[in-house]
């Protein structure tokens, strides 16, 4: 997440009450019909899918993926549904393309899949993925476990102390496992699942407004992306924000990271 300094948050919010706001050059949206078009696609791929995913490999992976934490002092991860959905969306993805890999083909990561599922979800995501077939015999949560064990990045976000909440898929194709791990330090929950499309950014600050713990400042941003447009606050002034794909930047206000920013939903403007 990036790091927004007292007087920074204080002073933004400032200029969001003293007049009109437009959306600085360098923020910009990204194309609406690619981003629903993308989440229209996750949706059916799971729906596609749905019995190829093995429930009960999803449930060991967080029962060892907990041990693991545990073991070295760190609290268990809570298991989120909205992160079950980028989870299992990813691995069909990665199934149905063949693309082993974080990113899409089209450029989609996870900070877009958690954007476009985790509809009510306000923090900063990571993902782990695997793929696995054994010479001989079925493919057990405990080798996958293994692999992101020894390998330094997926280690990191196994035992990543910030992270609260996670979810797993795991797909299998014959002998072929496809495992994903989505994980997130949860910092704020929205009251009801933010709306994909919305009318005007007071469709967005509404959805905001009985966000626990509370919101009230919030930026933009292309999804996925780390330039922000100005600061509004939780009720703002007209603004002139482009149609297209953005994603929810709220701004903390309180807890262990007051002042910065977060990743919150991807929404369609327009």
């Amino acid at each position: 997440m990036t790091a927004l300094s007292r007087r920074t948050a204080l002073a933004l919010g400032a200029s969001a009450l003293a007049a009109p706001l437009t959306v600085p050059a360098l923020a910009r949206a990204a194309s609406a019909q690619t981003y629903l078009a993308y989440e229209r696609r996750l949706r059916e791929q799971m729906a596609a899918r749905r019995g190829d995913f093995d429930a009960d490999f999803e449930r060991e992976l967080i029962d060892q993926g907990d041990a693991f934490r545990e073991a070295r002092g760190l609290a268990p991860l809570r298991f989120d549904p909205g992160l079950a959905l980028a989870a299992r969306a990813h691995a069909a993805d990665i199934a149905r393309s063949q693309i082993y890999d974080h990113m899409t083909r089209e450029g989609f990561g996870p900070a877009a899949r958690v954007g476009l599922l985790a509809r009510d979800l306000v923090g900063a995501p990571a993902e782990n993925i695997a793929m696995r077939r054994n010479a001989a015999g079925q493919v057990r949560p405990d080798q996958i476990m293994g692999q992101w064990k020894t390998s330094p990045g997926h280690r990191a976000n196994l035992l990543a102390p910030g992270f609260t909440h996670v979810a797993y898929a795991a797909l299998r194709e014959g002998a072929q496992v496809i495992a994903v791990g989505v994980y997130a330090e949860v910092s704020a929950r929205l009251a009801a699942p933010a709306p994909l499309r919305a009318a005007s950014v007071d469709a967005i600050a509404a959805a905001l407004s009985r966000a626990s713990p509370r919101i009230d400042q919030f930026s933009l941003s292309e999804p996925g992306g780390d330039v922000l447009t100005q600061t509004y606050v939780e009720r703002p002034q007209p603004v002139n924000i482009p149609p297209g794909a953005w994603q929810l930047r709220p701004h903390l206000s309180s807890g262990t990271h007051k002042y910065q920013v977060a990743w919150g939903p991807v929404f369609v403007l327009g």
